[in-house]
């Protein structure tokens, strides 16, 4: 036990389960752990953003070896555009109070290699505070530390989103907050980045710094030593995700001459809070897999007997697209369940739709793990959906098990959907719906922004996009700005070096307003002058309409031309938005310093000012659209 290094504060045995492993160490550690004081864990050295978060998980890494119980190494080759590397165990170790991932360059197999590592959790967190102190290494480059949150997929079916608290270069003074979704409809012409935010890095002098983030039902925020620096505006993201801590070697250009050298983290913590009225139970409304994922293998749950029975439907679903349905030709039995790990104790409710055929026995929805008697809700016969409900379910474990069980014969069915499990809503409160990630034609394709406006003050902080969006022969482009001066910059761009098909909006030391269609290097640019003013809010909407380029101010048109031979179909330039020096580019999935910045953007000043309500469209809004958006504050 004194080897061992975690602290798991209030979290019980998950009692076994048909379809889900049981981590038997895991509970006989805690029964020795539970009976400490809270006080044996120390303190945190930022506060939680709230004082309702308690402490659920702890690392301190004060041991001289890894827990095992707790974490699996990252191990085999990670490998892509910019990146080569090798993970290995044997770069991971505990000591000295931290856990200490070594980058090497060495010979493995007989083969050159620039070797890194990490640790992945065995254990599932989902919304939550989770906070990490660590030293990147920085001395030379080459070598990618990340505090990162991240499903495994596999026999887990967990691979649901990404959230990067932090991923650093080494060398580069530049962190990357991003969020990065899975699933999506039909590839990655659906769904864009929803968030890749990069802020410029301040290392205290001895290289420590306290990174953290809040992910919640309403996105994820991030914090640099208690102070918020991004924010993903991301609604009912929910999911119960692995944490990663990990240095790999091998990211662009590796300075081999400064190899050996460590990334260090002192520790891990994750708090939890009641959300009231938000399920936690990931893909309860079966929408995740949509086309990407196997409809056989519903998406953050686990099957057990006749599995050939259970399936995602699409079509006639109780809420959005899609259901999960129990179904044979012959006799069968069936179990979909799905186990929560590290959720605050308390009362707690369970909300299903269902309707099914059959016999009047056979179908239920059960419920255990939860430290106390295991609970079993009848599902009803009933050619229509009905809601069942299962209230008063009291959670002393800090975890639970929730399975639909189908014993049926030949014929009989089960379909259920919207299953939900949450702290009771407050009074008057409505329970949030499951969120579908399918992409709804006339939507936005990215937005940004929509509950505060971003600062930014003429820095490296920028965001990326996705080179999907606002391409194609009709695109809109709106936001909300307050420029703090007169300046000739470019706060949203997505423009290649060269050819005619990207565009970008810029501004003018005279108060103008581009809208440029093309690239760096060829293009033709839309003005409309004196459209703007310092320190003055103003909506800008930008509409490229098969060959037609308009700008509209506060919802009303103020230049329009025909750009014939040029157009926003460029695939190969990512968005930024912020800072556009091109000092940093985006490599294959990963931030890199830019070989060379475009020539033609250098005499561009970064932004300096606010961005808000950012949406950009696959398509072109029509003038009633553009009038009816809310304007400038």
């Amino acid at each position: 036990m004194n080897d061992f290094t975690s602290t798991t504060v209030g979290v019980a045995n998950f009692s076994r389960s048909p379809v889900l492993p049981v981590f038997p160490m895991f509970a006989r550690r805690f029964l020795t752990v539970a009976l400490l004081p809270l006080v044996a864990v120390p303190l945190a050295r930022c506060a939680p953003p709230s004082p309702d978060y308690e402490l659920l998980f702890a690392d301190e890494f004060s041991g001289s070896r890894v827990n095992e119980q707790d974490w699996n190494f990252r191990v085999g080759p990670r490998t892509g555009t910019g990146i080569d590397g090798l993970n290995l165990a044997r770069n991971v170790r505990v000591a000295d109070g931290h856990l200490i991932v070594e980058a090497k360059h060495e010979v493995v197999d007989g083969r050159p290699a620039h070797t890194g590592g990490g640790l992945i959790s065995k254990h599932r967190f989902g919304y939550g505070y989770y906070e990490v102190r660590s030293q990147p290494f920085m001395a030379g480059r080459g070598v990618h530390t990340a505090f990162w949150q991240r499903g495994q997929g596999g026999p887990e079916n967990n691979s649901i989103f990404e959230i990067d608290s932090h991923e650093v270069d080494s060398t580069q003074k530049l962190a990357c907050n991003n969020l990065y979704v899975d699933v999506s409809t039909r590839g990655y012409m659906e769904l864009a980045w929803p968030h890749r935010g990069h802020v410029p890095l301040a290392l205290p002098p001895d290289g420590w710094w306290i990174d953290a983030y809040e992910y919640t039902p309403d996105g994820v925020v991030f914090y640099d030593h208690g102070k918020v620096v991004a924010r993903a505006d991301f609604p009912d993201l929910v999911a119960q995700q692995n944490v990663w801590l990990t240095a790999l070697n091998g990211v662009g250009k590796v300075d081999t001459d400064r190899l050996p050298g460590e990334t260090r983290f002192d520790y891990f913590r994750y708090y939890a809070r009641d959300y009231p009225g938000a399920t936690l139970l990931a893909n309860g409304g079966f929408e995740y897999n949509q086309d990407k994922v196997d409809l056989q293998l519903p998406v953050a749950w686990q099957e057990s007997g006749d599995v050939a029975a259970s399936r995602v439907v699409h079509g006639e679903a109780a809420h959005g697209d899609f259901k999960l349905r129990h179904s044979s030709d012959r006799p069968y039995s069936v179990t979909t369940a799905q186990t929560l790990q590290f959720i605050r104790n308390g009362d707690y409710e369970l909300r299903a739709r269902v309707r099914r055929a059959g016999a009047p026995t056979g179908a239920a929805i059960r419920v255990s793990g939860h430290g106390g008697p295991d609970l079993t809700l009848a599902l009803p016969v009933s050619a229509s959906w009905n809601e069942v409900r299962l209230p008063g379910i009291t959670v002393a474990s800090h975890g639970v098990t929730i399975a639909i069980v189908s014993t049926a014969g030949a014929g009989d069915w089960l379909e259920i959907d919207e299953v939900q499990f949450m702290k009771p809503p407050l009074p008057g409160q409505v329970p949030r719906p499951s969120r579908s990630f399918a992409f709804r034609a006339g939507e936005p394709i990215w937005q940004l922004a929509a509950r505060e406006p971003i600062p930014f003050t003429g820095d490296e902080k920028f965001y990326f996009f996705g080179r999907n969006c606002a391409v194609g022969d009709a695109v809109t482009i709106t936001f909300v700005m307050q420029p703090a001066k007169l300046a000739d910059t470019f706060p949203l761009t997505r423009l290649p070096k060269t050819g005619r098909a990207g565009w970008g909006i810029g501004l003018t030391s005279a108060g103008d307003v581009m809208f440029r269609i093309g690239s760096h290097a060829e293009h033709r640019d839309v003005v409309a002058a004196r459209a703007y003013r310092p320190a003055a809010p103003v909506r800008l909407t930008c509409v490229y309409d098969h060959g037609m380029a308009s700008i509209y101010v506060d919802g009303k048109m103020r230049h329009q031309a025909n750009v014939s031979g040029f157009g926003p179909t460029d695939t190969s330039a990512p968005g930024r938005l912020g800072a556009n020096s091109g000092l940093y580019d985006a490599i294959g999935d990963v931030t890199l310093a830019a070989t060379e910045a475009p020539a033609k953007a250098r005499r561009y000043q970064n932004y300096t000012g606010t961005l808000g309500d950012v949406r950009i469209y696959n398509r072109a809004l029509s003038a009633a659209e553009i009038a009816a958006l809310a304007p400038a504050p």
